[in-house]
């Protein structure tokens, strides 16, 4: 699964992890946005720190472990197969990532931007250990970026993005 990062691309603000809402002990987070990568990769640390934060707010709802999926490392199965993000809404948080360098702007990850259902009907956590994908950076990738337009100020080498569901 690993590719080779973009030599060029822009250094953004250091960005603070939010977790429906409330902030972690995930902090000064350096990003690179890559839509060419299509999963999200944290270094070890973070990724850790985001995985846990997931899976523990899962105790106590009906999801377990699928550990016979190997379609991505970490895996849950319901009662019955999911068809859509939507069946596991429910289950999941919110995550943000707030650039408060920058006037404390937040860039929103649904559930929708970190999970996959599978073809087996589980859900999947598209945040992958970019350490063991040989990745020094944490990367933004094509599955949180979707739903975004994103913007390159290629004169100003700055970023931004909004929400493809608002335009018309």
């Amino acid at each position: 699964m690993a590719r080779e990062v973009p030599r060029k691309h822009y250094n953004i603000s250091p960005a603070d992890l939010l977790f429906n809402g409330n902030p972690t002990s995930v902090k000064g987070l350096q990003l690179i946005f890559d839509s060419g990568s299509t999963y999200t990769y944290f270094n070890s640390q973070t990724y850790q720190a985001t995985f846990d934060l997931v899976n523990n707010d899962l105790n106590g709802k009906p999801l377990s472990r699928a550990t016979d999926n190997q379609s991505l490392p970490i895996c849950w199965k319901g009662a019955e197969p999911f068809k859509s993000i939507s069946d596991v809404n429910m289950y999941f948080k919110p995550l943000a990532l707030s650039f408060t360098n920058s006037g404390n702007v937040q860039f929103q990850l649904p559930p929708e931007a970190y999970l996959i259902i599978t073809e087996h009907g589980n859900v999947c956590f598209g945040i992958l250990n970019g350490t063991e994908e040989g990745f020094e950076n944490n990367i933004i990738g094509d599955i949180s970026l979707r739903d975004k337009i994103v913007i390159y100020d290629n004169e100003r080498q700055q970023i931004g993005w909004g929400s493809s569901l608002n335009c018309i």
